[in-house]
């Protein structure tokens, strides 16, 4: 009951808010950008209100940041997403050589390589301040509802659920085009799985920071650097181009590549914990909080 009411609380709010701004013509704007910042904060605020009903942990992780401890981690957060877009806008481009262009480029009468130092200099900082609003979606998510779900199903199970769930929660912004845009083969269903594909990808590892570090809020920083250096392939892509198979890091092709480049890490971490349970050793876990 504590987890249907997590994501009813988690559901129901930004469906409404971002439905009636939908309504209303205002996708793009600064009040959507603004409110669609509050509205991160909605799996947070559920398991909050859980927390008080039913008593259970609002999350399973520490709310230390434990910077010294887990420092590669955070490096590893911080610039980890920027890497896999690059790779999946490269793979994602030698596969639609028509599909790239300088075209959007010419508004800002840049030359290229200054514009590239400037895009991948902002990013940096702009993903400390997403960290904060994505902390608000990872205390939730990752927080609360995964290691809920992973004592009910397992951890595989788990993540697999908790991905199709996060992707499925951002369906109304999708649906106006905020992800992949409008018009493209089979909308919006198509675009619905895909972001379910790339939320259980980006999710696993995700699970994995915060179970390596014990910390909500390095699984925060790598999905406030998503965030934020995700569409940068989009700056190269053909205008009128459909972007569900990329080269944003949502799209399809990149998603599967992070997928090759992050998934082998759950399982490394799978295999230690069953190490450790071997040698009946304590786990540095969440498993260590049974109140959930």
């Amino acid at each position: 009951m504590d987890i249907l009411l997590y994501l009813i609380i988690s559901f129901a709010i930004p469906w409404i808010i971002w439905t009636f701004m939908n309504l209303q013509g205002l996708f793009g704007t600064v009040t959507y950008i603004l409110l669609s910042a509050i509205i991160m904060w909605m799996p947070a605020s559920a398991a909050a209100i859980v927390h008080l009903l039913y008593k259970r942990p609002v999350i399973s992780f520490s709310w230390k940041a434990a910077i010294r401890k887990n420092l590669k981690y955070y490096i590893l957060s911080w610039f980890m997403p920027l890497i896999l877009s690059l790779l999946g806008s490269l793979v994602y481009f030698m596969i639609f050589r028509e599909k790239f262009s300088l075209v959007n480029l010419e508004s800002t009468q840049m030359p290229l390589h200054v514009f590239l130092m400037t895009t991948l200099l902002a990013i940096i900082p702009a993903s400390l301040l997403n960290m904060f609003f994505a902390l608000g979606e990872e205390t939730g998510w990752r927080g609360f509802l995964y290691p809920a779900l992973s004592i009910k199903y397992g951890k595989t199970k788990a993540s697999l659920i908790t991905g199709i769930i996060w992707g499925i929660w951002h369906t109304p912004s999708n649906m106006m085009g905020y992800n992949y845009g409008l018009g493209y083969y089979g909308y919006p269903f198509t675009g619905i799985a895909a972001m379910c594909l790339s939320c259980i990808v980006l999710g696993i590892w995700c699970s994995f920071l915060a179970e390596k570090t014990n910390s909500i809020w390095v699984p925060s920083l790598f999905h406030g650097s998503v965030n934020a250096a995700g569409t940068l392939g989009i700056i190269f892509l053909r205008p009128g181009t459909s972007y569900l198979s990329g080269p944003g890091i949502t799209g399809i092709i990149p998603s599967i590549i992070a997928g090759l480049l992050l998934v082998p890490f759950s399982h490394m971490t799978e295999k230690e914990e069953q190490m450790i349970d071997k040698n009946k050793l304590p786990s540095p876990s969440w498993h260590q909080s049974r109140g959930i």
